[in-house]
């Protein structure tokens, strides 16, 4: 099965894979056999299918002379038409090949990378692959027959475990434990003691403190060298790791980018055959030829067959077999990635005794657990009804009823209060100061509008003899008015702020359901982050990073070309506006994971991913030089980088 590049890559040439017919078929037992396998080869490219054909091939290829097979035009086109698809199928089942043998590098050099960049990362790692290595070391005790004591548990012996008498020297149980020291040189350091620059006075206190002070650290250093030694350990066999993998995946990647630099060569091949496949046979086309000749001196480097079934099966037979001893190298050498379970143990191991304590724990507290879900069932019940809904009715009865009744006074309460008013002065105004009909009527209007003067008046007079005013005058009447007057006042007061209230009464309808609805906005949205299996818009962070990071290791390989097994700046071809093998085959890699996210992780139909797919088909198009490249890097940058948010991820995380 073709990835989407290989399917991308060669699409333009599967026209000059297609029959070419003017006449009607003839119903011959081999032209039947002719049509069943090139209808079978148009499906997806597998060793399988192109293996079928050749042997077909070979067969057919007895009946040449045999009279009528030149004469038999359409016979021949769809002989052709087999050869043509059979090449082409190669060439997109090698693309394939090697551009899953890199990819797969590629990703397992990331995780070993970020297994080495964290302490804690080494030490899980330690841990998980602990049984294996446990396991190399009871195998090397029994192919060695040795007897394991109870004094070798003793803290010396232990250090002899990992050390001989030579610092460097490493004990065989430690090249168990850690196989890749039985080809490499490790960096360890001696743990020999440091030796102690002489004193001038050797008998003095100042000395003897310093060489007390000198031995407690050099044993607390050799304690925590002698702990941390494992990490180290660990921590240089990902490194080795990692560095194998990175050059495996430059070799597949040379290959590869070898192979994308044949696609003219092949087009060339196969538009000449389809143009002449009525007179001539493909077999005898030069330019397949010459192109099965190059290709198999790229994938295989041997070629000692020049006719072309004999060059396609060998072809095949080298893919069979390069699979082969690619995996046996990546065993042979335990470059993957270790099993699912072998990183999921520690977990499994330890998750029935934590399950079963915590459910001896929650039987034992089964009282107190079911108040509290009483307690968390009732909180969340009066939240909703006190807090929710309750607030929304009110809401809901605020814009039905209009806000016609009061929220602090009455309008009929300031009413009696002002008509209580009215009468008490009236009252005294006729007795006081004889007020006939039409006075007491402007003295209405005058109380009406909140002026008291003629009761003031009266009020100055008595106050002038209070005493004899309080027994027998009108002092406490007119008191008493005024205390009326001061409660008119502030009845019309708060119907001013009660006026105030009702203008903005939805206003505070919704502030107070506003903290309800946000509490259960943020609720919802952590709930549903946490329950939810969609990811976040445009693939989330993570796929976002991962393109991001994409994006830089693509403009790193345009400008700073890597030379094949190292990763220095290849300052020879830096200024050089042409692209090598090496620098094409890991730019494939790139640019088949954004074509990978374009094609699952953005909307379809939409101009981002159609612009963003253009770009990436720009970018691998094996015609444009290193510089117009670079432009084109620059304007997905300027294009796409704020929509995608590769402006804020480069502070994040890279997590795969």
């Amino acid at each position: 099965m073709t990835s989407n590049f290989a399917i991308h890559y060669t699409e333009h040439l599967v026209p000059f894979t297609r029959l070419q017919l003017s006449t009607q078929t003839k119903p011959t037992s081999d032209d039947d056999a002719l049509k069943s396998t090139h209808a079978r080869l148009q499906g997806s490219p597998s060793e399988a299918t192109v293996q079928e054909s050749i042997d077909f091939l070979r067969t057919f290829s007895v009946r040449e002379d045999k009279p009528g097979l030149q004469s038999d035009n359409e016979e021949l086109v769809f002989h052709n038409a087999v050869v043509r698809k059979t090449i082409f199928n190669m060439y997109a089942l090698a693309i394939d090949l090697y551009l899953e043998e890199s990819s797969a590098a590629q990703l397992d050099a990331e995780w070993w990378a970020d297994i080495e960049q964290s302490t804690w990362s080494v030490a899980s790692y330690l841990l998980q692959s602990l049984p294996s290595r446990l396991h190399r070391v009871l195998h090397l005790i029994q192919t060695r027959k040795m007897s394991v004591r109870l004094s070798a548990f003793s803290p010396s012996s232990i250090a002899r475990f990992y050390w001989d008498a030579a610092p460097i020297r490493l004990n065989p149980f430690t090249v168990a434990l850690f196989p890749y020291l039985r080809d490499q040189s490790s960096a360890v350091v001696s743990l020999s003691p440091v030796t102690a620059g002489k004193s001038t006075r050797p008998d003095s206190l100042v000395a003897l403190a310093e060489k007390i002070r000198g031995g407690v650290m050099y044993s607390i250093q050799r304690v925590i060298s002698f702990l941390l030694f494992p990490l180290r350990l660990a921590r240089e066999e990902c490194q080795l790791r990692r560095k194998e993998l990175e050059k495996v995946r430059d070799e597949r990647a040379e290959v590869l980018g070898k192979l994308l630099e044949l696609r003219p060569l092949l087009a060339n091949g196969l538009e000449a055959d389809f143009n002449v496949s009525i007179t001539d046979s493909s077999i005898d086309n030069q330019a397949l030829t010459g192109f099965l000749f190059k290709f198999a001196v790229v994938t295989s480097g041997d070629v000692p067959q020049k006719a072309a079934l004999p060059l396609i099966a060998q072809l095949l037979d080298a893919f069979k077999n390069h699979g082969v001893m690619h995996n046996a190298y990546l065993e042979a050498h335990d470059l993957r990635r270790p099993s699912r379970l072998t990183l999921l143990w520690p977990r499994l191991f330890l998750l029935p005794p934590l399950a079963l304590y915590c459910a001896k724990h929650i039987y034992a507290s089964r009282e107190t657990l079911a108040d509290l879900v009483l307690d968390v069932a009732s909180t969340v019940q009066n939240f909703f009804k006190g807090w929710l809904f309750d607030p929304i009715k009110d809401v809901l009865i605020t814009i039905r009823a209009g806000g016609e009744e009061g929220v602090i006074v009455r309008r009929e309460a300031v009413a009696a209060d002002l008509d209580s008013l009215e009468r008490m002065t009236l009252a005294l105004a006729r007795e006081k100061l004889s007020y006939d009909s039409m006075q007491l009527e402007a003295l209405s209007q005058q109380i009406r509008q909140g002026d008291l003067t003629a009761v003031l008046k009266i009020y100055e007079e008595d106050i002038k003899n209070p005493v004899k005013s309080a027994i027998s005058g009108t002092l406490l009447r007119s008191m008493f008015i005024q205390v009326q007057k001061a409660k008119v006042d502030l009845d019309q007061a708060l119907a001013g702020i009660d006026k105030l209230l009702k203008s903005q009464e939805l206003t505070f309808a919704f502030v107070g359901v506003a903290p309800a609805l946000a509490v259960i906005y943020a609720a919802g949205g952590l709930l549903g982050g946490l329950l939810s299996i969609r990811p976040g818009r445009y693939g989330g962070k993570l796929r976002k990073t991962s393109v991001w990071l994409a994006m830089r290791r693509i403009e790193r390989l345009l400008l700073f070309q890597p030379k094949l097994l190292h990763h220095r700046h290849n300052t020879e071809n830096v200024n050089s506006d042409t692209i090598p093998a090496l620098t094409t085959g890991l730019l494939v890699l790139s640019l088949a994971h954004l074509r990978e996210y374009a094609l699952t992780s953005l909307p379809a139909r939409s101009r981002l991913r159609e612009g963003f797919l253009e770009d990436i088909e720009d970018l691998e198009d094996p015609g444009l030089r290193r510089s117009e490249k670079l432009r084109i890097i620059d304007r997905m940058w300027k294009s796409w980088g704020k929509e995608l948010g590769w402006y804020t991820l480069a502070g994040g995380r890279s997590n795969r």
